[in-house]
């Protein structure tokens, strides 16, 4: 038995734990395969829900009242109030306005019906 002022052999320590290289590198192993299988199921938990939001925002801006509508109809309000405010108006700033305006709805309607698909 040792005292408590002795110091304890390297040998002893050594002995009750005893991690040999290949023990290390098969726990490092152990530990990396833990690790990828963890990363690979959240990586295709977060894609999932990631796939999923960007399906259902989609639906919503194409829907009636949605941001496509929102922003057709804020874009016609405006071409409309420019073309109020030019001054000495004529028929070619009106058929500007209305190629304009008529551009906005095509776009309007080509952004429904890519979101839509």
């Amino acid at each position: 038995m040792t005292s408590a002022r002795e110091p304890i052999e390297p040998d002893d320590v050594y002995e009750k734990v005893e991690w040999t290289t290949g023990r290390r590198l098969r726990r490092a192993a152990q530990s990396a395969g833990r690790t990828a299988s963890t990363a690979g199921r959240t990586a295709r938990l977060v894609a999932g829900a990631a796939a999923q939001s960007a399906r259902t925002g989609a639906r919503r801006a194409a829907a009636p009242g949605g941001a496509v509508d929102r922003a057709e109809e804020r874009l016609d309000d405006l071409l409309g109030a420019a073309g109020e405010r030019v001054p000495r108006r004529s028929e070619r700033t009106d058929r500007a306005v209305a190629t304009a305006r008529a551009t906005v709805h095509a776009g309007a309607r080509g952004a429904r019906r890519l979101l839509r698909s």
